[in-house]
C-alpha cells in the first residue's frame, strides 16, 4: 500500500506533505488502533509478521495519527521507557 503511495509523491516534498496529510486524515481510530497493535506485536491481526518495511511505515503512521489526534501524554513516544541519559555518571 505504502510503496504506490510513495512512488507516486516522490517528485516534490510538498506533494508529499500533502499526501501524508491526506493520508493521516482517512486513518479511523480502528485503523489506527489496528497499526498500533500491529507496531506492538510485529505482527498484523491474522498473525501474519510485518516485515521491516512494513514496521516503519506503521510506526511512521501511528506517530503522525498521534501528533494530530491525541494530547501528547497519550502517544506512543510517552510510554516508551527513559534511557539513563538523564542521569549523570559519576
Amino acid at each position: 500500500m505504502f510503496d504506490t503511495w510513495r512512488r507516486q509523491v516522490e517528485k516534490d516534498d510538498s506533494t508529499v506533505d500533502a499526501a501524508l496529510t491526506k493520508l493521516v486524515d482517512q486513518i479511523t481510530p480502528s485503523i489506527y488502533a489496528s497499526l498500533k497493535t500491529a507496531v506492538e506485536l510485529g505482527r498484523w491481526g491474522n498473525g501474519d509478521r510485518l516485515s521491516e518495511e512494513q514496521l516503519e511505515n506503521s510506526l511512521q503512521m501511528v506517530i503522525l495519527y498521534e501528533a494530530k489526534n491525541l494530547k501528547s501524554s497519550e502517544r506512543i513516544e510517552a510510554t516508551l521507557p527513559k534511557g539513563c541519559g538523564d542521569k549523570i555518571l559519576q
